[in-house]
C-alpha cells in the first residue's frame, strides 16, 4: 500500500477545509492545536484521504501558510506528491500572501505546486495576467475552482498529478 500527502496551504478562510471536504468522505482535524514556537500561533492540521485504487491513498493535509508553520511542510514532506496553494478571490487581501507563499515554496522546494484560483473563472488571456502578477513558473500551475463543486476540486488535483507526472518523466529522461 502506497500513501502520497498532498499539502494544501492558504490563508485563512481560502477554501483549504471545504475543498479537502469536497473530495474526501471526512475530514479530521488534529485533536490539539499545533503551536507554531515562539511566535504564540496556533492552528489545527485538517486531514482527508482518498483511496484511488487497492494500493494508493492520496492523504490530502491543510495547513496554514505563514511562514510560521513551514515547519510543517518540511516535516509532511516524504512521500510529497505536491502543494496546492489556495487563493479566495473574493477576498483581494489574500493575495499578497498567496504571492509570499509561491515565493517560499520556489526558495524552499522543488516540489510541484499549483494555485487554486477558487471563486475564480478565467481563459488564457487570465491564465496569463495572473502568471505574471503571482510570478507562477508555468502556465499550467493556474488553475480555476469552485471549491464547493466536487468535479471543480478534482480538476486542480488532476492539474497537480500532471505536473508530477511532467517532472516525473524529466527526472528519468
Amino acid at each position: 500500500m502506497k500513501l502520497v500527502n498532498i499539502l494544501v496551504i492558504g490563508p485563512p478562510a481560502s477554501g483549504k477545509s471545504t475543498f479537502i471536504g469536497s473530495l474526501t468522505e471526512s475530514v479530521f482535524t488534529t485533536p490539539e492545536e499545533i503551536s507554531a514556537g515562539g511566535s504564540g500561533k496556533s492552528c489545527l492540521v485538517e486531514f482527508g484521504r482518498i483511496q484511488v485504487n487497492d494500493d494508493l491513498f492520496l492523504y490530502l493535509v491543510g495547513i496554514p501558510g505563514d511562514e510560521e508553520f513551514q515547519f510543517i511542510w518540511e516535516r509532511m514532506s516524504q512521500d510529497l506528491l505536491g502543494f496546492v496553494v489556495m487563493n479566495n478571490t473574493k477576498d483581494e487581501a489574500q493575495a499578497p500572501q498567496v504571492k509570499e507563499m509561491i515565493k517560499q515554496l520556489k526558495v524552499l522546494t522543488g516540489t510541484p505546486f499549483v494555485v487554486a484560483f477558487n471563486g475564480l473563472e478565467g481563459g488564457k488571456a487570465k491564465t496569463a495576467e495572473l502568471k505574471n502578477e503571482f510570478k507562477i513558473p508555468r502556465e499550467e500551475q493556474v488553475v480555476y475552482c469552485d471549491v464547493t463543486d466536487k468535479e471543480s476540486a478534482k480538476k486542480v488535483l488532476l492539474g497537480l498529478l500532471g505536473l508530477g507526472v511532467k517532472q516525473i518523466k524529466k527526472v528519468t529522461a
